[in-house]
């Protein structure tokens, strides 16, 4: 072979094996779907399959959720429900209901996640299958802004409007004999109480306060914590790799600052707390807040 033809091939060699050596060395680009990409097996997995996650959120709750008529579902559960959505890369579908129904379309594969809005008791995390609490609530009192009342001493003698959840019971009562109850059955009966005045103040949680104070122009939120309820985002039974999975979007958006946007935004102007941070109690720990609707073991 001539000397040039030589010179030209290990040349042309060379150049070959020096293009392989880089294409190897160069990183495969990544698809971030698949980089999300949940196992089939998986609830995870089978959401993405599906292309679309099923929450039950309140319609009648705000600031926390409200569904007008024709409308999607706002408030801060649901920007918490858009952070579990994008997470999985997938659409929300939307089922108005809270509380008990809540649940059971959780139970019923109905709905693959739902922020009921029920505090949690020792029996309720028993029953169900709760992630750590999103929202660490308290049972205060809702008063006129030009009130003199700023706490529950503050009540001696006066009719005062209170509501109950079922599970997490305070009886203002207990505290001061002298107080005269009106015991709602529903939050919205304070409404009334209120605005006609036959009700100096309205007791509550304030999950169904900040609800009340949308429809009360000029009320406050004031008063001590009388009690402390926790509220978490609910997952079927059997589902506890989606629990896992729903406490860390939740960590993600306490630690990255997203959370304090959110309340920021929605809950700030009727919660009237100061210095509101996320919540860092663990389910276990708001749980055990509320053991008395415990069933004796036989």
């Amino acid at each position: 072979m001539p000397r040039g033809s030589f010179r030209f091939c290990f040349c042309a060699c060379l150049f070959a094996l020096v293009a392989l050596i880089g294409v190897a060395c160069v990183p495969a680009e990544t698809d971030v779907q698949d980089a999300t990409r949940y196992k089939r097996d998986t609830t995870m997995g089978k959401i993405q399959e599906r292309g679309v996650l099923t929450i039950a959120v309140p319609g009648d709750l705000p600031p926390f959720s409200s569904a007008d008529e024709g409308r999607q579902p706002d408030g801060f559960v649901t920007e918490l429900a858009g952070e579990i959505a994008e997470a999985l890369r997938v659409e929300i579908d939307y089922v108005v209901a809270s509380g008990e129904k809540a649940l059971d379309l959780v139970k019923a594969e109905e709905a693959d996640l739902a922020f009921p809005m029920i505090g949690i008791t020792e029996k309720l995390a028993r029953q169900n299958n709760f992630s750590g609490p999103f929202w660490i609530g308290h049972t205060r009192l809702l008063v006129p802004g030009d009130s003199s009342i700023m706490s529950v001493d503050d009540l001696s003698g006066e009719m005062v409007c209170q509501y109950n959840e079922e599970r997490t019971p305070v009886d203002i009562a207990a505290l001061d004999a002298s107080i005269e109850i009106m015991d709602a059955a529903e939050s919205d009966d304070c409404v009334t109480e209120l605005r006609e005045g036959r009700s100096v103040a309205a007791v509550a949680p304030d999950v169904q306060l900040m609800a009340l104070a949308t429809e009360l122009d000029g009320f406050e939120i004031r008063g001590d914590d009388l009690s402390t309820i926790g509220y978490g985002v609910a997952a079927p039974v059997e589902a506890s790799d989606m629990t896992v999975f729903v406490n860390r979007v939740l960590t993600d958006s306490k630690s990255e600052g997203r959370w304090i946007e959110y309340y920021e935004e929605w809950l700030a102007p009727v919660a009237n707390l100061e210095g509101a941070n996320a919540p860092d109690l663990t389910l276990e720990e708001v749980a055990t807040l509320w053991p008395r609707d415990l069933e004796p073991e036989l």
